[in-house]
């Protein structure tokens, strides 16, 4: 059996972790106010649930502001190996590096309003007012308890004395994107659980800021409402509607249906797997002009097809991941949210750092991991002739995400 690393072995890691701990005297760096000014969905222990004795949880907060760190440390680095990149955040993070177990140097308190939970300040999302839909689609029947926008908490952050002013710095600016773009609890990238934050200098982060790291934000015209708290819930479904029209709505996504059921897709997908499975109802022989490509997949996966005639000749429901063994998840790129500007809340799409990756992912269905697809081709003059005879895309974009930024800002007066 081969000898394990010594700096891995239990005992030595605790003896690390405890020296590291004790040079470690946090000393308080700043403090901050934040409030939802989106309800808040899950963040507990189990999925899908509010904890009431603990909602607001640091572990979650560290972990957002480390993937916020990590995605703008990695936009800004020209040069250095990704064993640097690794090193520098177990440094400042904590983890297990090359020379062993390292404590974080990063440190949060939240001091929250009366615990547990008043029972006011938690409601069934059927209860809630202006709810977008399309932000959290569950299963049939489900209703959880949200915690509602205006819940209040301070936030304490701690630097060990060890902390470089460079550290510092990466951190705060961490923090600064994360008030910006992020939130608390599950389903942030919908909307969900949208925080104001103010003080130590927390200001929004500009569009022109985003495009110095590869991102794009598109920002509407303000929701004007009758409170501020609603501004941001109306920006909110502005934001969050917009990609329902695109993906799915009947003025774009959709052909006009009739009655209570909706039309054919406008999205090459459907007819591509009725070609691929060799099914098909009676009334729906493919017909799309785009064959062998799925551009939804860079919203993210996975993606379920259903098909309501899937007893009628139909292809059955199936599965879109990501290709490879052991993955089946790949997030959104896309964020939708309300951002405050300094003075109103405005409907917000951002595009992260490293978007453009995402277009031509490599895809599976679930139901056969072994043959593999591209998403989307990777030659701009092709996908510029497929992009033309997609309804949602044609005009707006080469791709899905940029076509949909494009409807975004028409649709919002951006």
């Amino acid at each position: 059996m081969r000898n394990p690393n010594p700096a891995l072995r239990p005992e030595d890691a605790q003896a690390v972790w405890k020296e590291t701990q004790a040079t470690a005297s946090p000393e308080a760096t700043a403090t901050l106010k934040a409030q939802l000014i989106t309800p808040m969905y899950g963040g507990g222990v189990k999925a899908g649930e509010v904890d009431p004795d603990l909602p607001i949880r640091p572990s979650a907060l560290r972990g957002q502001w480390r993937f916020w760190w990590r995605l703008l440390q990695g936009a800004g680095r020209s040069s250095g190996s990704s064993e640097e990149c690794f090193r520098a955040e177990a440094e400042l993070w904590g983890g297990i590096a090359r020379k062993g177990p390292q404590a974080s140097r990063v440190a949060v308190r939240v001091q929250a309003r009366a615990l547990p939970l008043p029972p006011q300040w938690l409601t069934p999302k059927s209860r809630l007012d202006r709810f977008p839909g399309y932000a959290l689609i569950l299963d049939p029947g489900a209703d959880p308890e949200l915690l509602k926008a205006g819940y209040g908490f301070d936030l304490i952050l701690r630097f060990a004395s060890n902390t470089t002013s460079e550290q510092r710095d990466q951190v705060l600016e961490a923090v600064r994107w994360w008030a910006s773009f992020g939130g608390v609890g599950a389903r942030t990238r919908r909307g969900l659980g949208a925080v104001k934050v103010t003080g130590g200098e927390i200001a929004p982060v500009t569009p022109e800021e985003v495009e110095a790291r590869g991102g794009r934000l598109v920002l509407g015209s303000p929701a004007r409402d009758a409170s501020p708290a609603r501004d941001a819930l109306g920006a909110w479904a502005s934001a969050v509607d917009a990609l329902r029209r695109f993906r799915q709505g009947p003025d774009l996504g959709r052909n006009p249906g009739r009655r209570n059921c909706p039309g054919r897709s406008r999205w090459p997908e459907p007819d591509t797997l009725r070609r691929l499975t060799n099914r098909q109802a009676s009334a729906h022989a493919p017909e799309h002009p785009v064959d062998g490509f799925y551009p939804r997949a860079a919203f993210g996966l996975p993606l379920v097809f259903h098909f309501k005639d899937g007893n009628a000749g139909d292809p059955l429901d199936c599965t879109l991941e990501p290709a490879g063994d052991g993955v089946d998840r790949l997030a959104s790129p896309l964020i939708l949210r309300p951002y405050f500007d300094g003075r109103q809340y405005r409907p917000a799409a951002l595009l992260l750092p490293g978007w453009e990756a995402r277009v031509s992912v490599a895809v599976a269905f679930k139901e056969n991991k072994a043959t593999e697809y591209l998403a989307w081709p990777t030659d701009p003059a092709e996908r510029a002739r497929l992009a033309a005879q997609i309804r949602p895309m044609n005009g707006r974009g080469s791709d899905a995400l940029s076509a949909f930024l494009d409807y975004f800002s028409s649709s919002n007066g951006g």
